[in-house]
């Protein structure tokens, strides 16, 4: 075959057979050249394009893999392998949106066919498509109902959708057809409690840390639920845990924040105890703030726990710090206009009145008798 090519290189034919010989012995780079050429020389060979492709997509060049598959379909435009080849190569090439034009030809040949609506529905996934991804997820499920994992990605569609009780549904099934996966007990727990049913969601996240002690984020979303279950100490208990995996979470810190200074607010009986908690809430929210300083929430509750302890312009420098970042947060303009009254700056307590009254004024309402 090499001689052949040698006595007549503008042989089409000739470069495609030994491009061809090349690749069935596993010599991609030696098979690409021939095969290029044989392209060149034939830009109607689809044969060509598609063995190109292939020997690009072995050598790791997906984007040219996809270049030369793209040139494969247009020339056999029934050929559903070379759009399903097309497809993947798109998706190792990470352009997930035009993957998923690929294989929706395939899909569209092949509707009854759950692996080819699998990946149809990752790569408009991927493409954050997730209206189209969660239909086609559906389709997955028509096709294979007792498929966890397909119950599990069109509930992550779903829920990136803000669509939670759907989202829940879905993980629901996904957790009876596999009741020992953490991560599809993370997510049902994070749904319900997006739906504000924190009475299932706690039951799910604890079954999620029970298989998976190590899984920091979702003693960090159990906590979420403790918290706003007015379960402080539990709270507590689960964020030291979380932080002893691993003690660089802000979420964690942020968290644990919040359970100390409810714990400072409702049920410290004593003076010194309420202010040990409030410098503890503090130390947390002084840690979440250094781990990530762009958190507007953070800054704002910071202050808060300085102001609680009488240090009102460390705590009116956070609330200022929550307010550059945050601009018209009502939460930190409460704050801080009280931080500035309790500091004895009544005239800036005011203005920043006027500007949370502009902003929300029943928060407004519920502040001014607190700055008289």
């Amino acid at each position: 075959l090499k001689q052949a090519v040698q006595l007549k290189p503008d042989y089409a034919e000739a470069q495609y057979n030994l491009g061809f010989a090349l690749f069935a012995l596993g010599q991609f780079a030696d098979a690409s050249g021939p095969l290029q050429r044989a392209t060149q020389l034939d830009p109607k060979d689809a044969d060509a394009f598609q063995y190109l492709g292939a020997a690009y997509s072995k050598l790791g060049r997906h984007a040219d893999a996809a270049a030369a598959y793209q040139q494969a379909t247009q020339l056999d435009p029934n050929d559903m392998a070379l759009f399903d080849a097309l497809g993947d190569e798109y998706v190792s090439a990470g352009d997930p949106a035009r993957a998923a034009e690929a294989f929706r030809q395939v899909a569209k040949s092949k509707p009854d066919d759950a692996e080819v609506q699998l990946d149809l529905a990752d790569a408009l996934f991927a493409a954050k498509d997730y209206a189209k991804a969660a239909d086609a997820f559906k389709q997955v499920v028509t096709l294979t109902p007792l498929n966890p994992e397909a119950q599990e990605n069109l509930g992550d569609s779903l829920r990136e959708l803000k669509r939670y009780g759907e989202s829940a549904a879905a993980y629901k099934e996904a957790a009876r057809l596999k009741p020992n996966d953490a991560d599809i007990l993370n997510n049902l727990g994070y749904t319900l409690g997006r739906q504000g049913n924190l009475a299932e969601a706690a039951p799910a996240f604890e079954q999620a840390v029970r298989l998976k002690p190590d899984y920091a984020d979702t003693y960090v979303n159990l906590a979420w639920v403790y918290n706003n279950s007015n379960r402080f100490e539990d709270s507590v208990r689960v964020l030291k845990q979380a932080l002893a995996l691993h003690s660089d979470t802000p979420a964690a810190h942020f968290n644990l924040g919040i359970a100390y200074s409810r714990l400072a607010q409702a049920g410290a009986r004593k003076d010194s105890e309420k202010k040990d908690l409030f410098q503890q809430s503090a130390d947390e929210f002084t840690q979440a703030v250094k781990l990530r300083p762009d958190w507007a929430e953070a800054h704002n509750n910071l202050g808060f726990a300085l102001g609680s302890q009488g240090r009102y312009k460390d705590a009116v420098n956070e609330h200022l710090e929550a307010l550059r970042l945050k601009p018209n947060y009502a939460g930190a303009l409460f704050n801080l206009a009280y931080a500035y009254r309790k500091s004895g700056d009544k005239k800036k307590a005011m203005e920043t009145y006027d500007q949370l009254n502009a902003v929300s004024p029943g928060l407004a309402a519920r502040l001014l008798p607190l700055l008289k």
